[in-house]
């Protein structure tokens, strides 16, 4: 079993590497949106500009000891932690 700060210390590595690596992140892959809980990660960008295939090797370089996992969405629907997130067209 862990020492009881082990999730504390954790949280404080990843709030730290956010703070480094998002916002060159953000700008260089026009991310309109990052959200994150825990160990799950959504990302919000256009398809049309951005490969997430690049994103998730960008991710995966930060620190030799963390591996991301990529999901993209299937029918316009995503799981995140216990919710699918639907994406409806705009109309207007």
């Amino acid at each position: 079993m862990g020492a009881p700060t082990s999730g504390i210390i954790a949280e404080f590595f990843l709030q730290h590497l956010e703070d480094i690596y998002l916002t060159h992140l953000s700008k260089k892959h026009n991310i309109a949106a990052y959200f994150c809980y825990v160990d799950e990660i959504v990302l919000i960008y256009d398809s049309h500009h951005t490969y997430i295939n690049n994103i998730q090797n960008y991710f995966n370089k930060i620190h030799p000891h963390i591996k991301f996992t990529a999901e993209t969405e299937s029918d316009d629907r995503i799981n995140f932690l216990d919710i699918t997130i639907h994406r409806t067209p705009q109309t207007g």
